[in-house]
């Protein structure tokens, strides 16, 4: 059940989230390739940082829900931008916690898995975006939709292997919170 609680109480903040993300222009087909690498700068230092807070507080996690705590969406970010010859952007300069709790981080890892969901709706529209059309490999939104939801999936199985306490939660909603402030951010 903590899954439908993440669903709903971050629903708003969501919403918020994407109405400022260039993908929409994607979504219109309309992108062009400065818009495509900024938008690809953007995603770049919010799921950096993400993965680097998921990769030093993962520890307490079960096996099965560290595995999710990788930098896998960072490095193709990375390789996307090195392929169309752009730098790197800065690291956000954002206070982060000093300790993030198991719960915390669940929240944190919902947002960055689900995204990829949403990233599906992205990859079905990029072949239509005649300003980015001589890209012939994208690695982040790249991602077959198999692979996708193989990966959700096996997410919310890991997630679902414990019941959560009232407080674990709130706990996690927090984390998801600050997940999503992470790319209001990098937006």
């Amino acid at each position: 059940m903590i899954l439908q609680h993440l669903k709903t109480r971050t629903a708003t903040l969501h919403k918020e989230t994407e109405a400022d993300n260039l993908a929409k222009y994607i979504l219109d087909h309309s992108i062009t390739l400065d818009q495509y690498k900024a938008l690809l700068s953007q995603n770049y230092q919010a799921y950096y940082t993400l993965s680097e807070l998921s990769k030093q507080f993962s520890g307490p996690m079960p096996e099965s829900l560290r595995v999710f705590a990788d930098s896998k969406k960072a490095e193709a970010l990375e390789n996307d931008l090195k392929q169309l010859g752009a730098s790197l952007p800065s690291k956000l300069n954002e206070s982060l916690p000093n300790e993030i709790n198991y719960p915390f981080l669940l929240g944190i890892l919902y947002v960055a898995e689900g995204s990829m969901m949403g990233g599906l709706l992205i990859r079905k529209n990029l072949e239509n975006c005649k300003g980015i059309n001589t890209i012939e490999t994208h690695h982040f939104f790249g991602k077959s939709a198999q692979d996708v939801m193989n990966r959700w999936k096996a997410f919310t199985e890991a997630v679902n292997e414990k019941a959560y306490t009232d407080s674990e939660i709130d706990e996690a909603v927090d984390g998801a919170h600050f997940a999503f402030e992470i790319f209001q951010k990098s937006y």
